[in-house]
């Protein structure tokens, strides 16, 4: 089922920055089972890089960050990552590692103070459209339809306008392999130019494997190219 969603995307960083502890702390000043675990993995179609994070918190998702004292610490495909900090982020791990060769899986390990170790892996796939439309009409309803390989059950697909004085964002959650956004045509008639510019993205949360008592997450963002689709004043057929 496919949710229409109108984002506002200054309003969104800045609550996530009020609800977001900066604070920093030392991982050896509490119960190692009260750490919670984040890594995130970003990446936008045509970057050399992608983008590899992994931050840790007392006091659940939002609360204090933590430097890993040792012996503790975090690697990712066995190579530990070193710890860094900003005024806005507060204490974090962050690597960026070349996208070529990059696609199938990788592992994040946690080691806390006891030495107990957390492993937990994740599949980076590539995402793509299966179809770019030569032209839409405004209409009709615009169906873009993804690459079945690339997506999973749960997937969040977000398609939304670029450029434009009437913006719009369509959101679906992927349920099978024949996943399609569809774009109203009541969007697309707002629409002023002579091209249509989108900017499609996939959000995943994969579930960690390995956990302490106070849980974990871990994120994948994928962005494509702006996405440019010319208008037509003939009718297309709806697919």
């Amino acid at each position: 089922m496919q949710i229409r969603q109108f984002l506002a995307i200054g309003g969104i960083v800045a609550g996530m920055a009020a609800c977001t502890s900066n604070e920093i702390g030392n991982s050896r000043d509490v119960s190692q089972e009260s750490i919670y675990q984040q890594y995130s993995i970003s990446y936008t179609e045509g970057d050399e890089k992608a983008a590899i994070n992994a931050q840790f918190r007392f006091g659940g998702k939002n609360g204090t960050t933590l430097l890993l004292n040792e012996p503790s610490n975090v690697s990712f495909d066995g190579t530990i990552i070193k710890v860094d900090s900003s005024d806005f982020g507060g204490a974090f791990y962050q690597l960026n590692k070349p996208v070529t060769g990059f696609y199938g899986i990788h592992h994040f390990v946690f080691t806390d103070i006891s030495n107990k170790k957390f492993d937990n892996d994740f599949v980076f796939e590539k995402f793509a459209l299966a179809n770019i439309p030569a032209a839409a009409s405004k209409t009709a309803p615009l169906q873009l339809q993804f690459d079945s390989t690339g997506l999973k059950a749960g997937d969040e697909v977000t398609v939304s306008s670029s450029d434009t004085d009437s913006s719009f964002s369509v959101s679906g959650t992927v349920a099978d392999k024949n996943f399609t956004i569809s774009i109203p045509a009541e969007d697309l008639k707002r629409q002023k130019g002579k091209e249509l510019k989108l900017a499609v993205s996939l959000n995943r949360n994969v579930p960690l494997q390995q956990n302490t008592r106070e849980g974990g997450e871990m994120t994948i963002q994928y962005r494509l190219k702006p996405v440019k689709i010319s208008f037509t004043d003939k009718p297309l057929p709806v697919l």
